[in-house]
């Protein structure tokens, strides 16, 4: 969403759209497609003096007789059928998709083929400050995706589907898509056991995978000292902006928008591996569906060798105050701070949230259950679940 309509360009995803629906009108003649029928005027061949050649009369050319296009003769022109006008198709008016009404996603409880392990059983642990309130899960490994990982994202349309960078910081790094599990909280509780797929191209992929306005995937490109960023339904990487020129130090390892409600909303926020410099970068539309990188504001520097990262609210234990959690590659821990009122890291209140990590890459906060997904880059990449969070504002 446009801050203003000159040039600047911030985020807040619960009100954007990843997609549009376009609809087009052809005549293959005119005035008509047909020949005219006594008392009928407009040249389509059908009688109804409508124009649009399906005798239906609405004059919307797909021959429902409801006059909104869409085909499904329900009148409310989502093409679903069901009348409700939400696109979903099961007729509750909310748009979620399960048919109760509430417009909350409902989980269906699937038990993965194989059952997550304890964090502290690999010597994962968390201090002391944050155990009593999180629960850390061993999802595992995945086969068929090419070490080393990169970040990971759930698919914007599609709850069950998680997307993971293989091969990362290669030029033969892709996104792979892993049918997830989830239970009756839509916690994440596995892999789902079926084939996992190349998702498209992600080059040099690193540990910042995020979805952005208009549903674009932004990814961090490292060591290129680049940002991807790749359009819905695209299978490879449309657009690459080299961030030396904007000042950044190379190179970036983790990015992400900050969510609606916290400070900063809706600004991509981008972190370099291994140095830890922070920056805000300011989006322009550059009307090809991607967006031009204006400028690159440096903020702060953080420690540990940071990549993937989240903001956090001052709902969860543990956060006085709204600010994030960091995966710390080179430090092998999670990281909680505050944040400011631009939505950027404190660098005077970082503390260790999990200890005993080899190599901590992406991370991810699970809109629906507030699961912290996160990655890691060797140590055996593994996927690793922590609950207790809320979900941010979508």
């Amino acid at each position: 969403m446009l801050a203003d309509m000159s040039s600047r360009l911030t985020w807040l995803p619960g009100l954007c759209c990843a997609s549009l629906l376009t609809t087009l009108a052809c005549n293959d003649d005119a005035p008509g497609g047909g020949d005219a029928e006594v008392g009928d005027t407009t040249g389509d061949g059908d009688g109804d003096g409508d124009g649009d050649g399906d005798g239906d009369g609405d004059g919307d050319g797909d021959g429902d007789g409801d006059g909104d296009g869409d085909g499904d003769g329900d009148g409310d022109g989502d093409g679903d059928g069901d009348g409700d006008g939400d696109g979903d198709g099961d007729g509750d008016g909310d748009g979620d998709g399960d048919g109760d009404g509430d417009g909350d996603f409902q989980c269906v409880e699937t038990i993965p083929p194989t059952l997550a392990l304890d964090c502290a059983a690999a010597g994962i642990v968390f201090t002391d400050e944050f155990e009593p309130f999180y629960e850390c899960y061993d999802l595992g490994n995945l086969p068929s995706i090419p070490s080393n990982w990169g970040g990971l994202t759930v698919r914007v349309d599609d709850p069950y589907e998680l997307l993971i960078g293989g091969a990362a910081n290669t030029v033969a790094g892709k996104l792979y898509a892993v049918e997830i599990t989830r239970d009756l909280g839509c916690h994440v509780t596995g892999w789902a056991g079926s084939p996992i797929e190349e998702f498209a191209e992600a080059a040099y992929n690193d540990g910042g995978v995020t979805y952005g306005p208009e549903g674009v995937l932004f990814l961090a490109r490292w060591p290129n000292n680049e940002l991807g960023q790749q359009l819905p339904g695209s299978v490879a990487t449309d657009k690459v902006i080299n961030l030396g020129p904007l000042g950044v130090v190379s190179s970036p390892g983790g990015l992400n928008f900050v969510p609606p409600g916290f400070a900063g909303e809706g600004q991509l926020k981008l972190v370099s591996w291994s140095g830890g410099q922070w920056y805000t970068l300011e989006l322009a539309a550059d009307g090809d569906g991607t967006f031009d990188v204006l400028s690159a504001s440096f903020e702060t520097q953080i420690e540990g060798g940071p990549e993937g990262f989240v903001h956090i609210g001052a709902d969860n234990p543990g956060f006085p105050v709204d600010g994030l959690l960091v995966s710390e590659y080179s430090a092998g821990k999670l990281a909680a701070y505050d944040a400011d009122d631009n939505g950027d890291p404190i660098v005077a209140t970082r503390r260790d949230f999990v200890t005993g990590l080899t190599g901590a890459e992406g991370a991810f906060l699970d809109p629906h259950s507030g699961d912290f997904l996160f990655t890691t880059f060797g140590g055996g990449n593994r996927l690793i679940a922590i609950r207790g969070f809320s979900p941010n504002p979508q």
